[in-house]
This record gives C-alpha cells, structure tokens and sequence, in this order.
C-alpha cells in the first residue's frame, strides 16, 4: 500500500511541472540571446587561442629544433 501512495504523491507532485507553459516572454528570449552571444564569443577565442597556441609552438621548433 505505501508503494501505491508514494507513486500517487509523486505524481501528483510532478504533474503541475509537466503543465509548465514553454512560451518564453520577450526578457527569457533576450537572455537565450546574450547566452547564446557569450558561447559563440567564448568559442571563437578558444578558436584564436589555439590558433595562437600552435603558432607559438611552430615558432619555438624553428628556433631550437626541438619539441616545444
């Protein structure tokens, strides 16, 4: 029987989370923007930084003639 009435309160706990209106407001839209904004700028000086990283490393095996 607690098994029976554990599922009926969890459902009963889950089911207003599953009604949740999914229509994002202009001010939730504008973060997903800034957010979306930020991880493309974080992706291209990741980009840059390797970019630089290896030229750094090219540079150092012309100079010494080792593995840098």
């Amino acid at each position: 029987m607690t098994i029976l009435k554990n599922a009926l309160i969890i459902l009963c706990l889950a089911f207003p989370l599953a009604a949740c209106d999914s229509n994002d407001g202009k001010a939730e839209q504008l973060g997903e923007k800034i957010d979306n904004a930020g991880n493309e700028a974080r992706d291209k000086l990741d980009d840059a930084a390797d970019e630089v990283k290896d030229g750094v490393e090219d540079a150092c095996e012309k100079a010494t003639d080792k593995n840098c």
